[in-house]
C-alpha cells in the first residue's frame, strides 16, 4: 500500500497518522492487535517513521501489520497513549498511475487509483482514567478497472483504568470491514478465489476483536508486568461467495493469552521477554489448519543517546497443528527496529523480522517470512523532505513454494500550510517465485496530500507539551 508517512525537519506541525488494523495501540513500540495509531511528530528523527509501513505492506495474517504479528509485540509496559485530550481529525489522498493495478502475473493492467483515508480520534480522561476512541477509512477508486474499487472502515475503543498506585486495567475493543491488498504476501492469488478471477473485486473481509491488559508496575518502580487476552474473530467474503464448507475456507476465530515482563536498569533501558499463547479455530469442518501457537521473545529496549534508539528481540516460535497428519513448525523467531538521527533534519530507519503466518492459498498448512527494511528520511530545508526506502521479504511455504519481494520507492514532500503537507512519488514492487503463476511486477508514480485537520483548530492545547515515541516532548504549533 502506497506510504502516507510524511516527515518535516523544521515544521513543528503535529501530523496524525491513524491506521486500523489489529487491536492495540502502537505507540513507543507498544504492544497491538488492531489499531496502529502513529503521531508524526514533525522532527525526522520521531520514531513513527517506520520503514515498514511504507510500500507494500509486508506479510501478517492478510489485515495485520507486520508490527502486529504475536512475536513481534514487544509489550505493553509504555504509557498507553501519547496524546492530548482533544480531537483528532485527518485525511490522506493519494493519486498514483500504475502499470499492473491489479498485480496480475499474466499481463499488466495499467490504470489511475485514487485512496483516500480519513480518520477521526479522540482522546480525554474521566477522572484519573483514560478513554480513546476512533475512527479510521480507506475507500480506493478505480479509473477503469472499476470492479477493483474497495472500502475499509473499522471503529475502535480503549478504556485506560487507573485501578491504583500499582495496577492499570486496560479494556479494548473494536470492529469493522476492510479488504485484501493485491498482491499481498501471504493473500489468495489472483486466479485462485474466485470462479470469475477477471471480474472479481479484492478479497473483503469483516472482524471484531476484544480484550484486556492487567498491567502492574506500569507508572513505577524497576520491575513491570503485563496480563493479557483477547480475541479476533474474521471472516472473508469469498467464503461467503464460493468456498462455503471448504477446506479453503479462512473464516477463523483465534483467543491468545499472553505474558509480559520488563526490567529497567537505566533510565532509558530495559529488558523485556514475553510470553503467548494463541490458538486458532478455523470455522470450517473441512479446514485442518486448527493450531496452538506458542512464541516466545526476550529483547532490548533502549535510546543511548539522543541520536540512537531502538529494540531488538530474540525469541522462538511454535506452532502445533491439531490435525497430526499436518506438518507442525518450530523455528528462531527475532525482530529489529532502529532509529538513527543523523542531524537535527535526517534521519534512517532499519526494520527486520522473522515470523510463522497463516498463508490463503489452498495447499500449503504455513509460510515462514524474513523480512528486511531501510529507509532514510531528510529534511532539504524547512519545507521541503526527501524520503527513500527498500524493502526485502523472503516467504518460505512448507510446500516448498519459495517467494521473493522487492520493494522501493522514493518521494519528495513540500510543507504547504501548516495544516497541508503535498508531495510526489515513485515506487516499484516485484515478486518473483518458483511457482510461475504468481510473479508480478508493479511500477506506479504520483501525488500525495495529507492534512493534519486539528491544525485548522486554534487555542492552547497546539502549544502544549506532546512527547513522541523514543524521544523528547516537542513543542507542537504553527509552521516557522
Amino acid at each position: 500500500m502506497i506510504s502516507n508517512n510524511v516527515f518535516n525537519g523544521a515544521s513543528e506541525m503535529t501530523l496524525l497518522k491513524l491506521k486500523v488494523a489489529s487491536t492495540m495501540i502502537i505507540n513507543r513500540v507498544t504492544c497491538a492487535t488492531l489499531l496502529s495509531v502513529g503521531i508524526g511528530l514533525t522532527g525526522v528523527s520521531a520514531a513513527s517513521a517506520q520503514v515498514a509501513s511504507k510500500g507494500l505492506t509486508p506479510a501478517a495474517n492478510t489485515y495485520r501489520s507486520y508490527q502486529n504479528a504475536s512475536i513481534v509485540r514487544d509489550s505493553g509496559l509504555s504509557q498507553p497513549l501519547d496524546l492530548l485530550n482533544d480531537f483528532y481529525p485527518a485525511v490522506a489522498v493519494t493519486v498514483s498511475d500504475h502499470d499492473n493495478v491489479r498485480r496480475r502475473p499474466d499481463f499488466q493492467e495499467e490504470d489511475l487509483k485514487i485512496t483516500v483515508d480519513p480518520s477521526l480520534a479522540y482522546r480525554t480522561n474521566i477522572g484519573r482514567h483514560q478513554f480513546y476512541a476512533a475512527y479510521n477509512g480507506t475507500f480506493t477508486f478505480h479509473q477503469d478497472i472499476e470492479q477493483e474499487d474497495a472500502e475499509s472502515n473499522g471503529l475502535f475503543a480503549k478504556a485506560g483504568l487507573d485501578l491504583s498506585r500499582r495496577w492499570d486495567l486496560d479494556l479494548f475493543g473494536g470492529f469493522g470491514e476492510s479488504f485484501e491488498e493485491r498482491g499481498l504476501s501471504g493473500g489468495r492469488d489472483f486466479f485462485l478465489f474466485d470462479a470469475d478471477s477477471l471480474n472479481a473485486g479484492p478479497e473483503e473481509l469483516e472482524y471484531k476483536s476484544f480484550g484486556a491488559d492487567l498491567a502492574y508496575g506500569r507508572k513505577l518502580g524497576v520491575l513491570k508486568g503485563v496480563l493479557g487476552f483477547e480475541r479476533v474473530e474474521t471472516t472473508f467474503d469469498s467464503d461467503d461467495q464460493l468456498l462455503r464448507q471448504s477446506a479453503r475456507e479462512r473464516d477463523r476465530e483465534s483467543d491468545s493469552v499472553h505474558l509480559d515482563v520488563d526490567w529497567q536498569f537505566g533510565a532509558r533501558t530495559s529488558l523485556f521477554g514475553r510470553v503467548q499463547y494463541t490458538e486458532t479455530d478455523y470455522i470450517s469442518i473441512l479446514n485442518t489448519l486448527d493450531s496452538e501457537q506458542t512464541d516466545y521473545l526476550i529483547g532490548l529496549r533502549w535510546k543511548p543517546s539522543s541520536a540512537l534508539s531502538g529494540v531488538l528481540g530474540v525469541g522462538q516460535s511454535e506452532k502445533d497443528f491439531v490435525d497430526p497428519n499436518v506438518e507442525d513448525y518450530d523455528s528462531d523467531t527475532y525482530y529489529a527496529n532502529l532509529n538513527y538521527s543523523l542531524s537535527a533534519f535526517s534521519n534512517i530507519q532499519l526494520a527486520a523480522s522473522r515470523q510463522v503466518e497463516e498463508p490463503g492459498d489452498a495447499q500449503s498448512s504455513y509460510y515462514e517470512t524474513d523480512f528486511v527494511g531501510v529507509g532514510w528520511t531528510h529534511s532539504l530545508s524547512p519545507r521541503w523532505v526527501v524520503d527513500v526506502y527498500s524493502k526485502w521479504g523472503d516467504d518460505d511455504y512448507n510446500t516448498g513454494r519459495k517467494d521473493n519481494f522487492t520493494d522501493w520507492g522514493i518521494g519528495v514532500d513540500y510543507l504547504w500550510r501548516s495544516w497541508l503537507t503535498a508531495g510526489l512519488y515513485y515506487g516499484e514492487i516485484e515478486r518473483e517465485s518458483n511457482l510461475s503463476d504468481v510473479d508480478y511486477q508493479d511500477a506506479y508514480f504520483g501525488l500525495r496530500l495529507k492534512s493534519d485537520l486539528r491544525s485548522w483548530f486554534g487555542g492552547s492545547k497546539q502549544r502544549e507539551i506532546e512527547p513522541a515515541s523514543f524521544d523528547y516532548p516537542k513543542k507542537t504549533g504553527p509552521s516557522q
